[in-house]
């Protein structure tokens, strides 16, 4: 019926995540410690490298805070895929405003394969 022989359209559904984290978003910046310079027997001290991102900040429902796994003050954060060009890692740190977060888990949405945005919970 109706929609047999149609797929979903992954591109439209990023442009409408897109659209809404641009709207309500920030500007923030995933920040990862990428190796020195040097020989890759002694590559120096780790450099930290800032990836900008656009992302909106929400707080986790009363019922999925179990103070454990997730805490009162972690946040959830959607960052767009549009423009990244990292995939987010819980080696990662993730700055919202000012504020250093670290990167507890990274949930991507990516039907199909296409990146659509990354779903992070992250602890000041």
């Amino acid at each position: 019926m109706g929609g047999q022989g149609q797929s979903f359209n992954y591109p439209r559904a990023q442009a409408s995540a897109l659209r809404l984290i641009d709207n309500f978003g920030q500007a923030g910046s995933i920040v990862r410690d990428v190796p020195g310079s040097g020989p890759e027997w002694d590559p120096g001290e780790p450099v930290p490298t800032a990836y900008p991102c656009t992302l909106a900040v929400l707080n986790f429902d009363n019922k999925d805070i179990d103070g454990t796994l997730i805490k009162a003050s972690d946040k959830k954060v959607y960052i767009a895929s549009k423009g990244l060009t990292i995939v987010p890692e819980t080696t990662d740190r993730l700055t919202i405003g000012d504020i250093s977060h670290t990167i507890i888990r990274v949930m991507p949405l990516n039907p199909a394969g296409v990146n659509v945005y990354f779903e992070v919970q992250a602890r000041a």
